[in-house]
């Protein structure tokens, strides 16, 4: 691709985003790219806060559009509104709470001049502002998720988190946009790199130099909180439509086959989503300095989310 003629656009959904979208939109308005080659979407989804004054108060230069949800519908619906609204040759998805660097969409351009790259996952920093406890720890200094493969190496989908990830337009024209079903908490930017990577299992990226700052704090009670009721509301649909979604959620330790593997899975599914375990291995978390409570932490997301997949 050719810098000077490559189209991008960028998806931000907001939902209740008062407090964070400002600073992002203040990192894209000012980005070292040409301002005709860029259109921005930020989608509404159903805000019943004042983001519409927020929005007001910045005079948006024509290349930004502002499309409204009367109603809450999800980061899928939201991120489609945007896909349908928008004509770039690259789509970056941006989350609200979000804040980038003047190259950010430069960066991503340049990593695209690659043929065989569809998709490039920035690298994710925590802002300043945000207490640094130790789930924050395991989240930004641990090596996990995309940390674990060489710049250069494609990624598997299931750490291909959008947000603050880049995709050619017509990759997802070929593989679809996101699923309107999933309009809860979590998987619908799975489910959606999952039909990305079967199309182009070589064109994952990660670009630790393309950093982005995020501007949201979860305690780690609220985090198991979400997980429970993503395991509860979404995962069971997951595994309905793509049965080897199995081995990301564990959903047979759960619902086990009738076999003696599957009691076994059964057993332990059982051990680790009782309250009691729970109790357990959040007393080991608190006591345990990091990184021994990266442990706890990742026996904990499993634990919520099998108490979810059980109801």
């Amino acid at each position: 691709m050719n810098t000077k003629h490559t189209t991008v656009s960028i998806i931000i959904p907001a939902f209740n985003a008062t407090e964070t979208l400002p600073r992002c939109l203040d990192s894209v308005l000012y980005q070292n790219y040409p301002a005709d080659n860029i259109n921005i979407h930020i989608v509404n989804d159903g805000s019943t806060d004042n983001i519409d004054d927020v929005l007001q108060k910045f005079s948006l230069p024509r290349h930004f559009k502002i499309h409204t949800h009367k109603t809450n519908q999800g980061l899928s619906a939201a991120r489609n509104t945007g896909i349908t609204n928008s004509g770039g040759e690259i789509i970056i998805f941006l989350d609200a709470d979000m804040e980038v660097s003047p190259n950010f969409v430069k960066n991503h351009v340049q990593m695209h001049k690659r043929s065989n790259v569809v998709g490039v996952l920035s690298a994710l920093l925590p802002a300043p502002e945000n207490p640094i406890d130790k789930y924050q720890k395991y989240l930004y200094r641990s090596k996990r998720g995309a940390q674990k493969y060489p710049p250069l190496a494609p990624l598997p989908f299931h750490v291909f988190i959008l947000g603050i990830t880049s995709v050619k337009r017509f990759a997802i024209s070929e593989s679809g946009g996101f699923d309107y079903k999933i309009s809860s908490y979590g998987g619908e930017d799975t489910e959606f790199a999952y039909r990305l990577w079967q199309k182009y299992p070589q064109g994952l990226f990660y670009a630790p130099h393309i950093k982005v700052i995020h501007h949201h704090y979860r305690p780690f009670n609220e985090v198991l909180n979400n997980v429970r009721t993503f395991g509860q509301d979404v995962v069971p649909y997951l595994v309905q439509k793509h049965p080897e979604f199995d081995r990301l959620y564990g959903y047979s330790f759960i619902y086990p086959p009738s076999t003696l593997s599957g009691l076994l899975k059964k057993v332990a599914g059982t051990v680790l989503k009782s309250k009691i375990t729970f109790s357990i291995l959040k007393l080991l978390y608190h006591l345990s300095p990091y990184p021994i409570s990266n442990r706890f932490i990742r026996l904990l997301l499993a634990s919520a989310l099998w108490q979810g997949i059980a109801g």
